[in-house]
């Protein structure tokens, strides 16, 4: 067993007994301090209080990454849904020969099960096969986010984004509080190593960052920000906090997913006093 094995059954353990005790453990590890559950201040209080005490499960159909396509269009926004080509519940029903040269698989749930297929002829079918029933084996429950588990597990095929250059756009995290978007985080070379930027609504940028996190480099203004603001506000609606994550091609808009306990609510990215504001804009009516 290796030591990445180790952490997650060790992580997985201390879940079971106390979904409690492993958030303490964990912000803990990565904050030096204890959780306020009593009284939370910051964002990662507020989402964590919120996972402690089950409320994430009315969550559970917009985390679906599937289910949630119904949402977008009843806010009047199906036009930035991505295209399926196929929904299939065992991995065995994916016939890849139907399949186009490019596009995207991925589970319904959770974060990070996901292939870019650019070349079909290139596919080793069997290898991805094997990685897809893997990620479904798994018991998502080790990472103490329960509304995970609410979701009806199925394989979504999408049409595959890219942007003019044909590279797959960068994503852009809308952090909304009260209907409100706030902030943008963006991710870039995911596949490299992750780099982090924060920008506001005007596209300056903003230290919210820990020093770990923090880029020296600047992104360019995507075409769509306007677009992507109103989208982003259209779909917060109602919700007193949640991360909108969208694609610009430069071309089109294209809705990623919702999600409201990002990172389970540690956000190590962030720090303490960027938490803290965000807090403030949680219980901000």
């Amino acid at each position: 067993m290796n030591v990445n094995s180790c952490k997650r059954w060790a992580a997985d353990f201390v879940c079971k007994i106390s979904i409690k005790l492993y958030y303490q453990l964990s912000y803990l590890h990565n904050r030096k301090r204890l959780l306020n559950f009593a009284f939370p201040h910051n964002l990662s209080e507020f989402i964590i209080k919120k996972i402690v005490s089950g409320e994430t499960a009315q969550y559970a159909v917009y985390a679906d990454k599937y289910a949630v396509r119904k949402y977008v269009e009843e806010v009047g926004l199906g036009n930035i849904l991505p295209k399926i080509l196929g929904v299939w519940k065992d991995v065995d029903e994916i016939e890849f020969d139907s399949l186009p040269d490019k596009f995207a698989l991925k589970l319904n749930y959770g974060s990070g099960m996901n292939i870019i297929c650019k070349n079909r002829r290139n596919l080793n079918t069997a290898e991805i096969k094997e990685k897809i029933s893997g990620w479904m084996s798994k018991d998502i429950f080790w990472r103490a986010e329960p509304h995970y588990d609410l979701i009806p597990k199925c394989i979504i095929c999408e049409e595959f984004i890219e942007d003019h250059m044909g590279y797959f756009p960068l994503d852009y995290k809308f952090m909304c509080f009260n209907g409100v978007p706030n902030h943008i985080l963006v991710c870039s070379e995911r596949n490299v190593k992750m780099k982090l930027f924060t920008y506001d609504l005007d596209w300056n940028k903003i230290d919210l960052l820990t020093s770990d996190y923090r880029s020296t480099e600047d992104i360019r203004k995507p075409q769509n920000l306007d677009l992507m603001i109103q989208y982003a506000t259209q779909l917060s609606k109602g919700f007193d906090f949640v991360r909108i994550d969208l694609y610009d091609t430069g071309e089109h808009v294209f809705f990623g997913e919702m999600t409201f306990t990002p990172e389970g609510g540690v956000l190590r990215y962030y720090s303490l006093s960027a938490l803290s504001m965000m807090g403030k804009l949680v219980y901000l009516k």
